[in-house]
């Protein structure tokens, strides 16, 4: 079982979340681990009493109600991190936060397909146009 807990150390959270970068989730190649961290909540995922993993979430305020949105997500391979996050992220929001919704952003069509079967749907789409 994964277990999620704010992060302890940092620098090791930030080397998962390079998976982020690595996989190109934004599909510009532009980012670093940094900028998907900034100002979000970062957490580990461990498995065992060992982190395996790391993603942020950040809570934005729109005039009906709050949203989470998980910035980053990455970890070692061969761990199933994704039911973890959504699980915490659900968690944080139906309690502490009182978010009305979750959101993520990725440029990975099998990940779309994950987050499909976790019960999230297609809310949009993002278009960009490089200068």
């Amino acid at each position: 079982m994964i277990a999620a807990r704010p992060t302890s150390n940092m620098a090791a959270a930030l080397q998962h979340l390079a998976r982020a970068v690595e996989f190109d989730c934004m599909g510009d190649g532009q980012g670093t681990v940094s900028e998907l961290a900034a100002g979000e909540a970062v957490f580990d995922l461990v498995a065992d009493g060992r982190v395996v993993g790391a993603f942020t979430l950040g809570v934005q305020q729109y005039s009906d109600g709050r949203l989470i949105r998980c910035g980053a997500a990455g970890g070692e391979p061969g761990h199933d991190l994704l039911p973890a996050v959504v699980q915490f992220a659900e968690s944080e929001a139906r309690g502490r936060i009182g978010a009305r919704a979750l959101m993520c952003e990725t440029s990975r069509r099998g990940m779309v397909r994950r987050l499909q079967r976790q019960g999230f749907r297609i809310a949009g789409f993002i278009l960009r146009k490089d200068m």
